[in-house]
């Protein structure tokens, strides 16, 4: 996603969606580091509203408490396992997927 997609989703909808359930301010925002994310418009964007977001520091490849970083690792880990391997990691998730909805 490019940065300036990002950004127009975060002031369009994310921004009048914490205004209304945060309704006193004191917002913490989190993000991973994806490229869009760390974009130099998003970040003075944040710096811009910090009256009314925090944005919390993720260091880039911590051990975080992201459950979607580790499902990831467990499902990249599967498929590099597998033999023949895939040839990309799109084909790979797609035949793994397909293969745990074949299993249930």
């Amino acid at each position: 996603m490019k940065a300036a997609n990002y950004l127009n989703i975060v002031a369009d909808q994310l921004h009048p969606y914490m205004a209304f359930v945060f309704p006193t301010a004191n917002r913490i925002f989190q993000q991973d580091n994806a490229p869009c994310h760390k974009a130099r418009i998003v970040l003075e964007w944040f710096e811009e509203q910090t009256d009314e977001f925090h944005l919390m520091s993720w260091p880039p490849n911590s051990p975080d408490p992201n459950p979607m970083e580790h499902i990831w690792d467990v499902i990249e880990g599967k498929l590099r396992a597998q033999t023949p391997t895939c040839p990309n990691i799109s084909t790979c998730v797609i035949l793994y997927l397909v293969s745990c909805v074949a299993a249930a």
